[in-house]
């Protein structure tokens, strides 16, 4: 049952539930740190007898249960999913309103939710988290829905590559169609980050090289969750099955190229890149699987020899086959993969139950 964080802010809160949302939100980093405290010098029992009132006592169970050995600048309000309530009514104020447990009000607190998304009917909520950043309020709500997944008649392979972090071709039958290169500019954004941590890291200035992290991860997240959009719209419109090359190929493949080459490899986010594809997928019903990588870098995928990668783009065989590396790659990953599930052009049976389906993480919204 795949799952899905959809993130929104708290607006329009009067003084009163703002008062009541920074009492709770301020007790339970009080409570955490000293419930630490007491547990080490054995004062746990009186710490909980003079801390009754301080904090809805579902919110003090769900912060001991999550909290109790986890260190954090700051720790969000983790709310039930019993407490939790949402309900639509499309007002001037907002379309959204939460119902959230604090202990200055009985019975909960309604407060307007302000997303982007809309939140999907009949999906089962799940434990959910409040956050508080420079004074307002954001709650992350955690839903899962029973999604059903879909047969495939054709194949999305994805080769994860070095200049390209993602090369695509849909597999249809016999023939090849619609290759994809994305990311490059990723490769740029991760070499210019590392250029200028480099000369900060001269200068000694730390806290310039935090500040520019930030900046770094959210660029490049943001071309990640759009190339992992467009794969997963594309295997949608061609009723195929996603494939990707196991992740461990990708670092063997560097070896031997430079150092240069190795840290290029290490700091591309291949691992993020497929998470946001499973879980994209998986929201759409469309299967995922990962197969082994072994040679497809090598062989080519007309004749099925040994070839030659004259250079990190080029790909030539001694059948007199000269093709683009990246989308050489894939086409071997669909090959491959074509053998193990197809006869005639029809999806095996025990190639649809081998094919994985992959629970969607929590990544925020789309």
């Amino acid at each position: 049952m795949p799952t899905k964080i959809i993130a929104g802010k708290l607006s329009n809160l009067t003084t009163a539930k703002q008062n009541a949302l920074d009492f709770e939100y301020d007790n339970l980093q009080f409570f955490i740190q000293n419930y630490k405290n007491a547990e080490e010098f054995g004062d746990v029992k009186y710490f909980l007898e003079n801390n009754k009132n301080k904090l809805y006592s579902a919110n003090k169970q769900q912060a001991l249960r999550f909290y109790k050995t986890k260190k954090m600048k700051e720790y969000p309000l983790s709310i039930r999913n019993d407490l939790l309530k949402i309900e639509r009514k499309d007002n001037k104020i907002s379309k959204y309103w939460v119902r959230l447990p604090v202990i200055k009000k009985r019975g909960g607190m309604w407060c307007a939710f302000k997303t982007y998304v809309e939140i999907p009917k009949n999906v089962k909520i799940c434990e959910s988290k409040l956050i508080k950043k420079k004074g307002n309020y954001y709650l992350h709500i955690v839903i899962k829905e029973d999604i059903k997944l879909n047969s495939f008649e054709n194949i999305l392979a994805i080769d994860l590559g070095e200049k390209h972090i993602a090369t695509t071709t849909v597999l249809k039958g016999n023939k090849f169609y619609e290759p994809k290169f994305y990311g490059k500019k990723v490769r740029g954004i991760r070499r210019h980050y590392a250029w200028l941590r480099k000369r900060l890291g001269e200068k000694k200035l730390l806290k310039v090289i935090k500040m520019i992290e930030h900046t770094e991860q959210r660029k490049v997240n943001a071309i990640l969750h759009k190339i992992s959009k467009d794969i997963v719209e594309q295997a949608e419109q061609n009723n195929a099955c996603i494939v990707l090359g196991n992740l461990k190929g990708i670092r063997k493949s560097a070896k031997g190229k430079g150092r240069r080459m190795n840290r290029i490899v290490a700091n591309m986010p291949y691992f993020k890149l497929t998470q946001y594809i499973q879980y994209k997928a998986a929201w759409k019903g469309i299967q995922v699987k990962q197969i082994s990588e072994k040679d497809t870098s090598k062989t080519c995928h007309k004749c099925g020899q040994i070839g030659n990668r004259k250079t990190q783009g080029l790909f030539t065989c001694g059948c007199g086959l000269q093709y683009n590396a990246d989308l050489n790659s894939a086409l071997n990953i669909a090959n491959r993969f074509s053998e193990q599930c197809f006869e005639n052009g029809v999806v095996c049976e025990s190639a649809q139950n081998h094919a994985s389906s992959v629970e969607a993480t929590q990544f925020g919204e789309w």
